[in-house]
């Protein structure tokens, strides 16, 4: 009886192991748009030149980065855990819409740039430059003059 009941035990074992195993959802994939093309990736870059990326919500540990040129990039949600965007050189135009999630950063880098976001729970950075930075509460916007 007790080497049925084992071999049983055993046989579900491995029936269930796998399926539990395949439950398991992958890391979220960034959609958005940039210079009008759709990119999927957990790290959107744009180009050398001025761009314009318009993204939903990041996901935790996602980036978006503008390069160089004057960029525009457009948080429409909220940046997960340790998301980031990053401005590049260049006076950068960067919105999020939603909140900066805990250990999320926006950082504006060189030249001056223009960073608005819902509320801080983690690192707005102006950068280098002459930055303008409004946050709709939270942390308090560090490098920006006004």
């Amino acid at each position: 009886m007790i080497r049925h009941t084992t071999r049983a035990l055993c046989a579900a074992s491995l029936v269930i192991a796998p399926v539990a195993l395949a439950a398991t959802p992958a890391h979220a994939v960034t959609t958005c748009q940039v210079n009008g093309v759709t990119v999927s990736s957990t790290n959107v870059v744009g180009t050398a030149g001025s761009d314009r990326i318009t993204c939903g919500s990041l996901a935790p540990g996602d980036q978006v980065s503008g390069l160089g040129g004057a960029d525009y990039i457009s948080i429409g949600g909220s940046l997960g855990s340790g998301a980031v965007v990053r401005g590049g050189s260049g006076q950068d135009y960067v919105l999020v819409n939603g909140s900066v999630g805990s250990m999320a950063q926006v950082l504006g880098e060189a030249d001056g740039d223009y960073i608005r976001t819902g509320t801080n729970l983690g690192v707005v950075n102006g950068g280098t430059g002459f930055d303008l930075c409004r946050v709709a509460g939270g942390n308090p916007p560090v490098n920006c003059e006004a």
